[in-house]
């Protein structure tokens, strides 16, 4: 095995301290092979290894690691031995960070190994806050660095307002682009090292694949790296241009897919989410909305439910108008939508069993009650 081939690929020594004995010793006379997956279509999986330059393999996977989508993403590293012309894989190793949603009350995995978040948005009828604050809760539930990007600045001339309302969310990197205003894709520069693994995520139109193709064919200008120039991978999705009427992407992502430029940054594209539904965030939701988090640790009572109890500093805070009502109340439904999530991606059974006993702490409430009034 070839190390320094993998580099571009994003190896580093977290995946290949995972290798027991045995396992680095194949690896070591090419009995084992390691791939990154770098596409996963409904029947076919596709990594890059060593050889990278030349393409993509198919890889197979066994049952084990049936359904796919809940077992492996794009950006994940494997393990696969020879078979015949394809290589089967037979270790996932484990990786550094994950996205992942609940799709049809199941869990998603939608990227792996990643360096940065692009959250993209566009400064139109799309820009949404409360969208922007269940990425960036998935991001933080990740330990993935999140960028929101604001993208078709050129569309309006209230972006300041945009960034201003962005930068209420108190996130570390914010930049505004366009991809017709080439300079403005500068702002992007510090993020797009060699061997730096990006995935974009977002809604339909926003500009997600319109953006990599920008960054593809300007990858000389704006790549920081002294990285020797590879050919790029020819499976970039082109997409059309932005129709006038209602500044819509023509195309859209329909798959994952792992894009390497001429700099050698990685990016994987993702399908636009019409609806981000989160699973497993609690702590990812409270470093978003750290500011509540913060005040409620100041109430006077440690269990306040923020209702109606004295000294509660939420209640002081939304009366003031220093805490937005609807900062509050998304907060409130991103924790009880993550709550219901994880018990709905546990199966039907241990959602019964939760409403089973709701039901009985409902019960024996109504009765204390009646007996209360009783005396």
């Amino acid at each position: 095995m070839n190390i320094s081939t993998l580099q571009p690929l994003g190896w580093s020594h977290f995946f290949l301290q995972q290798a027991n004995t045995d396992t680095y010793e194949k690896l070591q006379s090419n009995e084992l092979l390691v791939f990154r997956i770098s596409a996963i279509h409904r029947s076919v999986i596709k990594g890059l290894g060593t050889n990278w330059e030349n393409g993509e393999v198919e890889l197979l996977c066994p049952e084990s690691l049936q359904p796919v989508s809940e077992h492996l993403s794009v950006g994940d590293w494997v393990i696969a031995e020879p078979v015949h012309e394809h290589f089967r894989i037979i270790e996932v190793l484990e990786a550094k960070n994950q996205l992942e949603r609940l799709s049809n009350r199941k869990r998603q995995l939608m990227a792996a190994n990643l360096d940065y978040l692009f959250i993209v948005t566009s400064a139109n009828s799309d820009f949404n806050l409360k969208r922007l604050e269940r990425y960036l809760a998935m991001a933080y539930e990740s330990n993935i660095e999140p960028v929101i990007v604001l993208n078709k600045i050129d569309l309006t001339d209230k972006v300041d307002d945009y960034l201003d309302s962005i930068r209420d969310l108190k996130v570390h990197h914010l930049v505004g682009i366009s991809i017709l205003q080439q300079d403005s894709l500068l702002s992007l520069k510090p993020y797009l090292t060699a061997g730096t693994t990006i995935a974009m995520v977002g809604s339909s139109g926003v500009g997600k694949s319109s953006l990599i193709n920008a960054l593809f064919n300007q990858a000389v200008e704006l790549g920081t790296s002294t990285h020797t120039s590879h050919e790029t991978i020819d499976n970039v999705q082109i997409t059309g241009g932005i129709r006038e009427d209602d500044d819509k992407g023509k195309h859209t992502t329909t798959s994952r897919q792992l894009l390497i430029n001429e700099k050698g940054v990685i990016f994987i594209d993702t399908p636009g989410i019409r609806e981000l539904q989160l699973l497993n965030a609690q702590e990812g939701i409270e470093q978003t909305f750290n500011d509540i988090v913060f005040l409620a640790k100041q109430c006077k009572f440690a269990n306040c439910a923020h209702q109606t109890e004295p000294g509660c500093k939420v209640l002081q805070a939304l009366e003031s108008g220093e805490l937005a009502q609807s900062h509050w109340d998304n907060y409130q439904k991103l924790l009880k939508e993550d709550a219901f999530n994880a018990r709905s991606a546990q199966g039907v059974y241990a959602q019964k069993q939760h409403m089973k006993t709701f039901s009985k702490k409902v019960l024996r409430a109504l009765s204390k009650n009646r007996l209360e009034k009783g005396k």
